[in-house]
């Protein structure tokens, strides 16, 4: 079976010192460069969100509170307003120095459009196709090994994504790390991608 390593927003503004802290993000580095060193996959690639300043997601941009409900009627945003993260050609969107970035193979950059954000590498939240199941496919892999941040936003939403286009998917947590914006978020996020198929080793 013909594997791909994923990684998702393995991002500055992600780690400790980031817009957007999760905290023990820096522990998951030593494991994915691991797999990185890896020669088993057919394909690595990256995803990055790589926003706009003005984008919609941003609660300065409502002049609201950081993790604030959004409650207007775009549908490409999500449900909380996020602090500025990842905007284009900043430190924050840069991958983590540490990562062994040479092993990328494929970048997907996410969340570029101002009134539509992107949790999946696979979609954007209004269900613009990114193309990455596309590509995987015609590499002919049949298995996804997902690691990453945060596992209970985007790495969540790149699992589901990767399970509905017919990807057997392996998530492994000790290279993943939640940000728990809600108590419990982590868990219901791991419960949920197990029933719907995937494997978490």
């Amino acid at each position: 079976m013909k594997e791909a390593l994923l990684c998702v927003d393995l991002q500055n503004d992600f780690y400790e010192y980031g817009a957007l802290p999760v905290e023990g993000a820096s522990e998951i580095n030593e494991k994915i460069n691991q797999l990185l060193k890896n020669n088993r996959y057919v394909t690595v690639v990256a995803s990055q969100d790589w926003h706009p300043q003005n984008h919609l997601s941003f609660a300065s941009n409502h002049r609201e509170d950081p993790f604030t409900p959004y409650e207007g009627e775009k549908k490409g945003l999500g449900p909380l307003l996020w602090p500025d993260h990842c905007v284009q050609n900043s430190f924050g969107a840069d991958f983590h120095p540490d990562i062994y970035t040479e092993k990328f193979d494929l970048i997907i950059r996410k969340g570029q459009l101002t009134e539509v954000d992107s949790y999946s590498a696979f979609h954007d939240n209004d269900g613009r196709d990114l193309g990455l199941a596309e590509y995987l496919k015609a590499l002919a892999v049949e298995k996804i090994v997902v690691v990453g941040l945060a596992l209970d936003v985007c790495v969540y939403y790149t699992v589901l994504d990767a399970l509905k286009h017919g990807f057997s998917v392996e998530l492994i947590r000790e290279a993943s790390k939640g940000v728990e914006a809600q108590p419990g978020d982590v868990d219901r996020a791991c419960q949920d991608m197990k029933d719907k198929g995937a494997i978490i080793i």
